[in-house]
């Protein structure tokens, strides 16, 4: 045995947190870190993590094809000719859990699984090298122990979900754990509920609270407006993931959102003219509501677009296709804040007018409280590490499935995520020599983006500018030579993006991915390739007043 592979046995390496985040991260590390031990540390009595075992009818926001990991492929880009009514392309119900089942088994994950271990407190070893870890298992017999260890690296990813932030209220609470339950929200009915939030969680929530059967009064309270995109998309007919290519997301973010912005309040006001000069792909699900429901669902749909506070990629996208019908039907109303505390009356929408209210019951759903202070003992944050996943201080600590996309999905930035970290971690990949300065650049740059947001808890990312600024720090951002020919460059500009795109080098994955189709109408990749010019101009233009800028006296 080689000296590096004798000092490799005993490096150890623990992963906090299973789920879609730590399952890749395991994967990747024993990929990655060959002749390391390496744990991963589970609360819970399975590996599938929040959304692996979810409550009946769940469909998820994103689809199958861009939402499964690159390295473990099981659906295309295919779209079932039913008008999305069977929702097919999605992950329904448990199949996601299903699919994390079998992601574990296919790499023999399992045996490096401790379940049932409840991380209390990680902190600096003494020696300022390495982590110890301590948790909590209980034994066969019910007796609880509590373990100290201590790892060489340390992986976080106990993810964005792990705790719910609460409102002070003398109100009775309904909590995000109990309607989640696998039976459903039988339990639930005959009540008037105010849900607080506009998150895809909050939307959600009003939703499955406001169906008919359960003959709840539902509101929804809204300090703005929000972004809502449907699963499909409502021209088109086609999952809207699909609509979405590198050849778009190559345009600056600044002329995509007032480009894009424009476009889809357009859309939403004269929606029958865009059917006609943009026929569907595939046939629509036939509509059987009044002319007057739909009315109100467009009315809805912009007037809660336009309320939104940021331009279309700056602010977090809602994906449901039931929600503004609850709202035309006026099963959901949508309300402003509060007046007081006490939170009977509330103010219209937009409106300086009071309704009353008065809920029998409330269910907060405005964010998640960070992990991490808890488990390090107040030591770390969100915000301590670059890209939301390297610790600008500790080169031994990182995070996996905390960037929160504003467009996207969580488990494909995990998986370039997990890739990045561990080839950090193997030394394959270099640790960025002035991380500080990158890091503060960059925080400077997400608080001028998102002006409403708390870094410290949230790393708000748009999915394939994150995602291409990682593949290029693995040298793995698809060119010509790694997509095998300029014909297939073109090919992977149009096709629905995908992260896949970055391991086009390995042919199992270029087989899978690389026959997609194009969904986006031809006349729109004309207006795009018409607008490259302007987005070169524009982008020389601000590295010009930047570079003035930057020599200014202070």
């Amino acid at each position: 045995m080689s000296d590096a592979n004798a000092l490799n046995t005993s490096r150890k390496l623990a992963i906090i947190g299973c789920g879609s985040s730590g399952l890749i991260a395991l994967k990747s590390a024993i990929d990655a870190l060959p002749g390391w031990q390496i744990v991963c540390y589970e609360k819970g009595d399975q590996i599938t993590g929040v959304w692996g075992n979810p409550y009946p009818g769940f469909v998820s926001t994103s689809t199958k094809y861009t939402t499964q990991f690159t390295c473990f492929p099981v659906r295309d880009a295919a779209v079932e000719n039913d008008g999305g009514q069977s929702r097919a392309e999605f992950f329904r119900d448990g199949e996601y859990g299903e699919y994390l089942n079998q992601f574990a088994d296919a790499f023999q994950l399992r045996s490096h699984i401790k379940l049932g271990c409840q991380v209390e407190r990680l902190q600096r070893a003494a020696s300022d090298e390495g982590w110890l870890l301590t948790y909590r298992s209980t034994g066969e017999e019910g007796q609880a122990t509590s373990v100290t260890e201590q790892f060489d690296a340390v992986v976080i990813c106990t993810g964005l979900t792990a705790q719910c932030k609460e409102l002070e209220t003398k109100l009775p609470t309904l909590s995000p754990r109990e309607l989640n339950k696998p039976d459903g929200l039988a339990h639930v009915t005959g009540e008037r509920i105010v849900v607080f939030g506009g998150g895809e969680s909050a939307v959600d929530y009003a939703t499955r609270l406001a169906r008919p059967e359960l003959n709840n009064e539902v509101y929804l309270s809204l300090r703005t407006g929000v972004r809502v995109s449907p699963r499909y998309h409502p021209i088109r007919g086609v999952p809207s993931d699909f609509l979405r290519n590198r050849l778009m997301l190559s345009i600056h973010p600044v002329l995509r959102n007032w480009i894009g912005q424009r476009f889809v309040e357009a859309r939403m006001l004269h929606q029958e003219r865009f059917e006609k000069w943009f026929p569907a792909k595939s046939k629509k699900q036939a509509e059987n509501s009044k002319s007057s429901h739909q009315e109100l669902k467009k009315e809805w749909a912009y007037r809660l677009t336009k309320g939104a506070k940021d331009e279309l990629f700056n602010m977090f996208h809602n994906k449901s296709d039931d929600f503004l019908d609850g709202v035309a039907d006026g099963r959901i109303k949508i309300v402003g804040e509060p007046v007081d505390d006490e939170m009977i009356r509330f103010y219209q929408f937009q409106s300086d007018e009071q309704v009353d209210v008065a809920p029998t019951k409330i269910l907060p759903a405005v964010g998640y409280k960070s992990t991490l202070s808890a488990i390090s003992g107040g030591t770390m944050s969100l915000a301590d590490f670059y890209l939301g996943c390297v610790h600008v201080t500790y080169p031994d600590l990182f995070l996996v499935g905390f960037a929160r996309p504003v467009i996207g999905n969580i488990p494909s930035i995990s998986e370039m995520q997990a890739n990045y970290i561990t080839g950090i971690i193997g030394g394959t990949v270099p640790r960025p020599p002035d991380i500080a300065q990158e890091h503060a650049l960059a925080q400077e740059a997400n608080f001028a983006r998102y002006p409403r947001l708390d870094l410290e808890i949230i790393y708000p990312v748009e999915m394939f500018p994150y995602c291409d600024y990682l593949a290029r720090q693995m040298k793995i951002y698809p060119t010509v030579k790694t997509a095998g020919s300029l014909r297939e460059w073109c090919r992977i500009q149009l096709q629905p993006a995908t992260t896949a795109h970055y391991y086009f080098q390995d042919q199992p994955t270029h087989r899978f991915f690389g026959s997609a189709p194009v969904y986006m109408p031809s006349v729109f990749v004309l207006l795009l390739l018409l607008l490259k010019p302007l987005d070169w101009g524009f982008r020389i233009v601000r590295r010009v007043f930047r570079r003035q800028a930057a020599h200014l006296p202070s």
